[in-house]
């Protein structure tokens, strides 16, 4: 998922203005800045005026406020910071009541409507699962009873079956808010593997990159800049106006699942909205002619095994967004169209559009978006649905 057109990273990753002239007459400015956080990358776009010093300074402090603000979350939601929101809860004995930060209480208390919008489908919950196939981060030197050596040796079933019976009580959580404070109360569920008890871990790397993503847009909004995008890493970006165009739109491309960092299948023209982005792409590993990558199906305890190898959601908030293209990518084909059929998309008027490879290696597009307001830039890829007049999304390829 990238701003493709019209955006260039500085190469010292530092505010810089360069004088941009978009497809109106006006010429204007860029200010770009870039940060690493959360391991990932995390770039402003900044259009204006800077011609003077108060405007270029104020730009600078804009973005320094931006770069507080990720180093505030990262320490919030860390799972390698030991003493992060999330590392605490997760260390608290189960049944036991842990303080938490507002921002953990909001983000953990979305998580919970997520997974019951998309049925347990998002689950953050799933951290030991993730961390068992060696995708989850860790506190440096933390070793477990489960660790392999190689990639190639997959993990014991036993271990498997009981990460996943213990994500399940993800949705028992308990939150409440007393005298300006605000507390997790962790499920009593545990599992034993070997002697070893675990109880319930969680990991909201995914979705508090996109609540990030929502408070920084908000706070560029608030700091005067109307023409502007956010972008965290490869799976979430808010973009707002912009002045490379006369209509304000941003090209936004989105990468080939199966190509380079440099390809892309899809491309749409959009503003005011966040754009968010799952693949099996990024963080994966094969065994033997299989592909295990770091998103886990919550009804199995592993890596999907769906047939859809990228999604994307547009329009909702950006954490939203993180949390429906994660389910979504574990939802597989008939779950993924009956999800996009739902009340609840149609009523927020979500986009969404998945790629599904079918048995025959096909790769085929599905989507709610109408027909002429998406580019396709991959012959490889095959439309594979269509809008009925109910406005539902029909399936029309093979499986």
């Amino acid at each position: 998922l990238m701003l493709k057109k019209f955006l260039a990273i500085s190469a010292a990753a530092i505010a810089a203005c360069a004088a941009l002239s978009g497809c109106g007459t006006n010429a204007y400015a860029r200010n770009t800045r870039t940060f690493a956080s959360f391991g990932a990358m995390a770039t402003v776009y900044l259009d204006g005026e800077f011609s003077t010093d108060e405007q270029r300074q104020d730009a600078i402090d804009t973005a320094e406020e931006i770069g507080a603000i990720l180093t505030s979350f990262e320490n919030t939601f860390s799972t390698t910071i030991e003493d992060s929101d999330v590392c605490l809860f997760n260390a608290a004995a189960p049944g036991s009541t842990v303080g938490i930060s507002e921002d953990m209480y909001n983000v953990l208390s979305l998580a919970l409507e997520m997974y019951d919008e998309t049925g347990g489908y998002y689950n953050a919950g799933v951290y030991y699962s993730v961390d068992l196939y060696n995708f989850a981060a860790r506190p440096e030197g933390v070793t477990m009873p489960y660790d392999r050596e190689e990639n190639s040796d997959l993990p014991d079933e036993r271990y498997v079956a009981a990460f996943c019976e213990l994500s399940k009580s993800f949705s028992k959580i308990e939150l409440y808010a007393e005298g300006g404070s605000y507390y997790a109360v962790k499920p009593e569920d545990t599992v034993e593997v070997d002697g070893v008890i675990y109880s319930l871990a969680i990991d909201l790397s995914g979705i508090a990159k996109g609540y990030t993503v929502d408070i920084v847009d908000k706070y560029i909004e608030d700091a005067g800049y109307p023409n502007s995008s956010f972008s965290y890493g490869m799976s979430s970006i808010a973009v707002n106006s912009t002045l490379a165009t006369d209509s304000g739109e941003w090209y936004l491309t989105f990468r080939d699942p199966r190509g380079t960092v440099d390809d892309y299948y899809m491309a749409i023209d959009v503003k005011d909205a966040c754009i968010s982005t799952s693949g099996d792409y990024e963080n994966y590993y094969e065994v033997g002619d299989r592909r295990y990558c770091h998103i886990i199906d919550p009804d199995t305890g592993s890596p999907i095994t769906t047939g859809i190898v990228t999604s994307s959601c547009i329009s909702g908030t950006a954490a939203e967004d993180d949390a429906r293209t994660t389910a979504v990518m574990a939802m597989g084909l008939d779950g993924a169209i009956e999800y996009i059929n739902s009340q609840t998309v149609k009523d927020q008027g979500l986009r969404i559009t998945f790629v599904y490879q079918n048995s025959a290696g096909e790769y085929l597009l599905v989507t709610n978006i109408p027909e002429g307001e998406y580019e396709l830039l991959n012959s490889v890829y095959i439309p594979a649905s269509r809008i009925d007049e109910n406005g539902n999304v029909v399936f029309t390829g093979t499986r």
